[in-house]
């Protein structure tokens, strides 16, 4: 672009400067006419009127001379028309000088000559006067004078002619000058002109040369783009279709793959509570152990009839492809010869030895559904607690995943919308009335058509996406509201997973820290039997404790297990199960083990709440056994805590 606007500035300067010389030549040429029409028709008129005027008086001259001379008798009238004709010429050209705005001297010589006329005229009398009177001595005198008289109209027409000639001189010098100035004008314009276009022919050649250049460097740039887009279309490709951490086909490719060939069985495995691990080693390390799980999946695969891929977070699928008439079992038996070497492999880094263990759903049908359904029967595996699960055409199973699936939805809005409620259960004191009722948080869900739903429905769907840690968060917010809102005792529930997950833990603490009713809540510590981290409990029930939450320890009374916690956490609550309170009306070995219960409890200064009390009858069986508090349907309903506000 810089190059073309030289060449066109060089290119329009040469035309403009071309331009600018014709018009001077046009204009020098236009005044060398005018010159040249001066003295090929003005000069020549002058000449002629000085000419006849000269000619007039010379005639006249004559005609005085041959009356002197020769004492010729001329007529008046001879003489009267001799200077008429001397006015004539005077008059013409005057009128000739004044139409033609020649320079002022010619009109004062005019003038001159023109007074000289009138003296002329009187001298002549005089001559006339004195040859008639035959006087010798006016004659001598007159003479004298016409002889003056002639000498300077000699002078003044000579004079005249001078300024005529001077004129015609200044104008052939104009008509000189004019042509040396065109001359030069022209010669600078075009060798201007020839310099510009010159430059603009070098320039022209210097842009071909660069753009011959710059097309050679376009023709490379685009065998590198052509390169560089391939390279990039296959890197592209690499990041659509193969999982970023194991390097193996991702889900989008087994999507593809399955368009393309025909998957007649599927196995989804996943590993067990990798979620959990992940948790305590980082996501670095557990990064490292998916790499190692898809290389050895790799090694257990190589040179069989199946696809492996690795569809997200740590689920693997194996499918077996157009292999239709051989036996499901050589399937069912590949995947369980991988499942148990997987379960027996050690895998090494660094100073770190990790061992896991696979649950896995499979399918030998389904089409388009082979995936859901091996989904399906992951999920029947896990719930059931085995490792390998197939999925079995009956609609039970597929009407649970579809609800699932439905209940997931429902969980997503609810959260979005804020529609994750608490309810509260009263805890009634049953021993000292002057104590202050307690509630129990207890989660749900409120859907589009404002439905309750009980959290028996959705707590596993939401645990199963991992979306659980949502609930718990959104459960703490409610129940710390109320407690500022009404200064009442109220309790939550938190589990195993609950204090593993480090986002809830950050976020329960962050709000201790800064919230002024700790001493009015309670942690409710649910699983106690699962406690397969129990330093991390522990180390959990402590650090609440400093903030002033009290800890109470749930289902107390359904396993072994759970009496020995409160000699190593610091409880102050226990909360019998309802194995032992719902028939403890009916059945004394319930009543003795509620009051070995109780017992045990106030020797440790613990305070005892039953649960599930659906009645007068029970009420009255805990109440004379020593149980401080009561919690069940006959004693209130878990509601909106408004309800019991305005009561």
């Amino acid at each position: 672009m810089k190059f073309q606007y030289k060449i066109y500035t060089a290119l329009l300067v040469s035309f403009i400067l071309l331009i600018a010389s014709l018009i001077i030549s046009y204009k020098n040429i236009h005044a060398n006419n005018q010159v040249l029409n001066y003295l090929s028709k003005h000069h020549v008129e002058l000449t002629h009127h000085i000419s006849t005027l000269n000619y007039e008086l010379k005639t006249n001259q004559t005609l005085i001379l041959q009356y002197i001379l020769l004492q010729k008798n001329l007529s008046s009238e001879q003489i009267s028309t001799s200077f008429q004709n001397i006015d004539n010429s005077l008059k013409e050209l005057q009128i000739f000088i004044e139409k033609h705005n020649l320079p002022s001297n010619f009109m004062t010589l005019l003038q001159t000559i023109h007074n000289r006329t009138i003296a002329y005229k009187f001298i002549e009398k005089s001559i006339l006067q004195a040859v008639k009177d035959h006087d010798k001595e006016d004659l001598q005198d007159a003479i004298i004078g016409f002889n003056s008289v002639i000498q300077k109209f000699s002078a003044d027409t000579k004079i005249l002619t001078d300024l005529s000639n001077a004129v015609l001189y200044n104008k052939i010098a104009t008509l000189d000058k004019n042509n040396e100035r065109s001359s030069y004008t022209l010669l600078f314009s075009f060798f201007v002109a020839f310099l510009l276009i010159s430059f603009s022919i070098y320039k022209f050649n210097t842009l071909h040369e660069h753009l011959r250049k710059a097309q050679k460097k376009i023709l490379k740039y685009n065998e590198d783009l052509e390169k560089e887009i391939l390279k990039k279309t296959a890197e592209l490709h690499k990041k659509i279709y193969t999982h970023h951490i194991s390097g193996l086909a991702n889900r989008n490719k087994l999507l593809e793959d399955a368009t393309s060939h025909t998957f007649t069985r599927m196995a989804l495995l996943n590993i067990d509570k990798f979620q959990s691990f992940n948790d305590v080693y980082g996501e670095d390390i557990g990064n490292i152990a998916l790499q190692m799980t898809a290389n050895f999946l790799k090694k257990e695969t190589a040179g069989l009839p199946v696809l492996l891929y690795h569809i997200g977070g740590d689920e693997f699928v194996i499918v077996c492809i157009n292999q239709i008439n051989e036996n499901n079992q050589v399937f069912l038996n590949l995947i369980n010869t991988i499942l148990q070497h997987y379960n027996k492999k050690t895998f090494t880094y660094e100073d770190k030895i990790f061992q896991f263990m696979m649950s896995c759903g499979i399918t030998f049908t389904g089409k388009n559904k082979m995936l859901a359904y091996a989904d399906m029967a992951l999920k029947e595996a896990k719930k059931n607690n085995i490792q390998l699960s197939i999925f079995h055409e009956d609609k039970a199973l597929e009407k649970q995943y579809k609800d699932d699936i439905e209940c997931h939805k429902k969980l997503k809005t609810a959260l979005e919308k804020e529609n994750i409620l608490s309810f509260f259960q009263p805890i009634v004191p049953i021993q000292n009335t002057n104590m202050q009722t307690k509630y129990e948080s207890l989660v749900r869900l409120k859907d589009e058509k404002d439905h309750i739903i009980a959290p028996v429905k959705f707590l596993e769907v939401a645990k199963a996406h991992r979306i659980y840690y949502k609930i718990t968060k959104t459960v703490i917010k409610n129940t710390l509201n109320v407690i500022s809102l009404y200064q009442i005792p109220c309790s939550i529930n938190l589990s195993l997973s609950d204090i593993q997950n480090k986002k809830t833990m950050r976020y329960f603490f962050d709000i201790l820290n800064s919230f002024q009713f700790n001493e009015l809540l309670t942690v409710e510590l649910l699983e106690t039997e699962d406690f397969n981290d129990y330093e991390m409990v522990v180390a959990f029930c402590l650090k609440v404790h400093s903030y002033g939450v009290k800890i109470a320890l749930d289902d107390f009374g359904s396993g072994y297990s759970n009496f020995s916690h409160i000699l190593n956490i610091p409880i102050d609550y226990i909360k019998i199960d309802a194995s032992l309170i719902s028939n403890i009306d009916k059945n004394q070995n319930s009543k003795i083990m509620v009051e070995t219960i109780v017992t045990l409890a106030k020797k440790l200064h613990i305070l005892t709440i039953a649960e599930f009390v659906s009645s007068q009858e029970i009420l009255n069986v805990v109440k004379d056994l020593g149980v401080d508090y009561a919690q069940g349907f006959h004693l209130g309903k878990p509601l909106n805590i408004e309800k019991y506000m305005k009561s």
